[in-house]
């Protein structure tokens, strides 16, 4: 309920007016007041304030607009996780994932290394004990020397089998035996004898460790290029979880302010909820 107000003047004007009687149309101009006499006079109204233009009221973003700005890529994630494995999980804010990943790629190839370590380690043990063991060329350094010292007791029992090969592949052709033969048989500086089966079975031994722990290192690249891949493929699942919730989330409420100016110079403000 609006209240209003009206000047004390207005009211003792209004019950002066109503006791005069009414004047003729040519009403000589009144004398001054005479002794005793008050004249009362309408006060001007007040002029209205000024009103200032209100200040522009910044609308707020529309719902599709924040929705755009906070999806995830899930392209990007794919190929942030692919390079380092995790990182994708990082950009979508799935940082346990991140951790899980990054400790898995940590472990591959901390086992990648001890693997490498010992495979050397064991390598250079097979053949110094080959070289005391057996008297082996010490100096060589292809592993097909070593693998035939693996394989035969002596140098003579490998000069011989490679002798019968030549014999079954050309057994009328002495020149062909011997042309087989030419770049494969072991001289005196190239060749061993194992003292004791011990020996040649200790030395068996540590070749067949080098080289499992050798061959640890390509399962460990594998067990690595499948953390790259599960991860990348996780993080692009994440993203895509991430942009439905998001999408949920947002698709809600949406509230949208309205303010504009009336022809009569008012301001209407009108507030919409989007459900």
């Amino acid at each position: 309920m609006k209240r209003f107000s009206v000047p004390l003047t207005l009211l003792l004007v209004a019950a002066a007016l109503a006791q005069e009687p009414a004047k003729p149309d040519s009403v000589p101009p009144s004398p001054g007041p005479g002794p005793g006499e008050i004249i009362i006079r309408e006060a001007a109204p007040p002029k209205p304030a000024a009103v200032a233009d209100p200040a522009p009221v910044a609308a707020a973003p529309s719902p599709i607009a924040v929705e755009s700005r906070d999806r995830k890529s899930i392209k990007r994630a794919f190929f942030m996780s692919l390079v380092v494995p995790g990182a994708g999980e990082y950009y979508v804010g799935a940082k346990r994932y991140t951790a899980g990943f990054l400790a898995a790629e940590g472990l591959i190839w901390s086992f990648a290394l001890v693997s490498k370590f010992q495979g050397d380690m064991w390598r250079r043990d097979y053949r110094g004990y080959a070289a005391q063991r057996a008297d082996a060329n010490h100096s060589r350094e292809d592993d097909d020397y070593y693998r035939d010292v693996y394989e035969y007791p002596n140098s003579d029992w490998y000069n011989e089998d490679q002798w019968r090969q030549a014999r079954d592949l050309y057994p009328d052709d002495l020149a062909a035996q011997a042309a087989y033969v030419s770049d494969k048989l072991y001289g005196e500086a190239d060749a061993w004898r194992w003292r004791t089966d011990g020996d040649w079975n200790r030395y068996r031994e540590l070749r067949v460790r080098s080289r499992n722990a050798l061959q640890r290192i390509s399962y460990a690249a594998g067990s690595a290029l499948l953390n790259h891949l599960l991860s990348a493929v996780n993080a692009a699942r994440v993203a895509r979880r991430y942009n439905k919730r998001h999408a949920a989330t947002a698709g809600t409420v949406g509230w949208r302010l309205d303010v504009d100016r009336r022809p009569d110079g008012g301001i209407r403000v009108q507030v919409a909820g989007e459900f």
